[in-house]
């Protein structure tokens, strides 16, 4: 089954910008070697790494969207793991989003209750009452003590 997928991966930042594009260029003819198709691949550019990885503390992180059959899934990351530039690299598989038709129905079934819904709020509205009274008991009481504060023992001193 043909699934959408997100790739990201850093390539090494010793690369100038002509042999970054030829390490993106072949990022993309693997995807599409492996059957799939290349959607928009996007730069973000130069950036710090979290940790030091490989000895590498920069890399050239790039975004990749795509489309592969999931069974084709571990060779593509195998091929990247071998891969000569790509030192990092990150494959998630894209959302599922539901059908409008769908949506609709949830949104209308999530929205329509019924009479048990209007008891549910009635239930709601008195509790919420009960805690409101319980705070102010509270505020009342806190107010009414005179007391002094608490000392509080520091230890022996000598």
């Amino acid at each position: 089954m043909v699934r959408d997928y997100e790739l990201m991966y850093i390539v090494r930042p010793e690369l100038d910008d002509e042999a970054l594009r030829t390490a993106t260029e072949s990022v993309d003819t693997l995807i599409r070697g492996l059957g799939g198709k290349v959607g928009k691949t996007t730069m973000w550019g130069k950036r710090r790494l979290a940790y030091e990885v490989d000895r590498l503390r920069d890399g050239h992180y790039v975004i990749t969207l795509l489309q592969l059959d999931g069974t084709r899934v571990a060779d593509l990351e195998r091929a990247l793991q071998i891969h000569d530039t790509v030192f990092r690299h990150l494959l998630v598989r894209g959302d599922e989003t539901v059908p409008a038709a769908e949506e609709g129905a949830v949104a209308e079934a999530a929205l329509s209750g019924g009479e048990d819904d209007a008891a549910d709020e009635d239930n709601t509205a008195d509790a919420d009452d009960a805690a409101d009274e319980d705070n102010a008991a509270d505020d009342t009481a806190d107010e009414d003590d005179d007391a002094p504060p608490a000392e509080i023992a520091v230890g022996d001193e000598e």
